[in-house]
């Protein structure tokens, strides 16, 4: 049986959910039938979200979408250089590249937290590329592109 909840509006301003069969009571007032019907759902996750979003101040749920989009957005930036893969590394890796050729490990990191990306580790990249033939060490803590 597929259930139908609704978003209620009520006259008092508050908002809730309710099954669409029910007569809906308001939890902050008590009235009933006074609500207004805004929308319906088919999942009480996607009503619960929706009460919680009716019931914010307009301040703050202008600054939780902000920064809702700012984390999305992160989030985004973290799948797409993971879908890149070795290619990513490789434009991170040129990126954290100085001026004179060389690479620290210190510029990596940096690079790589700019990036969201704790694995591999700056250690773990620098090395492979070291046993790839990719890298070589210029001093301890630096390395030059072959």
């Amino acid at each position: 049986m597929n259930r139908v909840w609704v978003l209620v509006k009520c006259s008092c301003g508050n908002s809730f959910g309710a099954r669409k069969v029910a007569i809906a009571t308001c939890p902050r007032c008590g009235s009933s039938g006074s609500g207004k019907t805004l929308r319906e759902f088919h999942s009480t996750e996607q009503l619960a979200e929706a009460v919680a979003a009716s019931n914010l101040p307009r301040q703050i749920s202008q600054e939780v979408e902000s920064r809702t989009a700012a984390e999305e957005s992160r989030r985004s930036v973290v799948a797409e250089v993971t879908r890149g893969g070795p290619e990513a590394i490789k434009r991170i890796m040129r990126q954290s590249t100085g001026s004179d050729g060389t690479l620290t490990l210190k510029s990596l990191s940096r690079e790589l937290g700019k990036e969201g990306i704790d694995e591999p580790s700056a250690e773990q990249i620098l090395g492979q590329a070291e046993l790839g033939g990719v890298l070589i060490r210029a001093s301890a803590e630096s390395w030059s592109w072959l």
